[in-house]
């Protein structure tokens, strides 16, 4: 099964936004005061890069995360980024699992990251009895 460890990253761009436009920066989401989500995001000629780093979290039967651990330090880098408005899609590799999600960028500045989860893992989380989490609120730094 795949670790539901849920990694992030994010490569988001506004709608009339352009690559070098303000979404280059760092994005988080906090768990009573502890960062468990950072995304780094870099953009070069037109390109995204960037990187995320997430710590464990759990969610409860609902969906919507109810405990956390801290970031470490070190970011897995993403890849495939590809827009349409402000929505974002993105992967990552989880060891030998590629996770995907799409991040929308909300009016207000903030953004939610959803994860897409194929037919076998939902399943699979289902007859664990794993809720699938909620969106994810993420706040830009500084």
């Amino acid at each position: 099964m795949k670790a539901l460890c849920l990694a992030l990253a994010i490569t988001v761009l506004p709608v009339g936004q352009t690559a070098n436009g303000p979404i280059a920066g760092s994005w988080t989401a906090k768990f009573e005061s502890r960062t468990f989500i950072r995304v780094e995001i870099k953009t070069a000629n037109g390109a995204m890069t960037g990187g995320i780093s997430l710590g464990s979290f759990q969610v409860d039967p609902q969906g919507v995360v109810n405990g956390a651990k801290a970031a470490p330090p070190n970011l897995k880098p993403i890849f495939g980024a590809t827009r349409k408005g402000a929505t974002v899609m993105f992967f990552m590799k989880d060891g030998s699992d590629t996770e995907q999600f799409e991040l929308r960028v909300l009016e207000n500045g903030d953004a939610d990251l959803h994860f897409l989860v194929d037919d076998d893992d939902r399943k699979e989380f289902a007859a664990e009895g794993v809720p699938l989490p909620k969106p994810i609120r993420l706040t830009k730094a500084g």
